[in-house]
């Protein structure tokens, strides 16, 4: 079997909550309840990270698009403050993105 979707645990999840609240001793023995309080946790996390992902690639084309400004202008004088104003923005935002990673893992 292939590794599981995101899609896929919220199907999964979409279906088992029918079961939530059964008046089953099976189910309330094994805290299925609380289990699937746990499965929404990480679904809710596999979707913060599935935008931390999307972030983050758009840092690599910036990233991307950033050098090949600076190789195309190879014979040109370049300053430092012209590039901390270009830099900064994606330390930023490529900081903030390793914070919400960190919480995550």
């Amino acid at each position: 079997m292939s590794a599981p979707t995101l899609f896929h645990l919220m199907n999964l999840q979409t279906r088992m909550e029918r079961l939530r609240g059964m008046d089953s001793d099976v189910l309330k023995a094994a805290g299925f309840d609380e289990m699937l309080d746990e499965l929404q946790a990480v679904t809710t996390n596999l979707n913060t990270l599935r935008a931390v992902v999307s972030d983050v690639a758009g840092i690599d084309e910036a990233i991307e698009l950033l050098l090949g400004l600076l190789q195309s202008a190879e014979d040109k004088p370049l300053h430092a403050a012209s590039l901390m104003y270009l830099l900064q923005p994606l330390h930023g935002n490529l900081h903030r993105q390793t914070e919400r990673l960190g919480g995550l893992v």
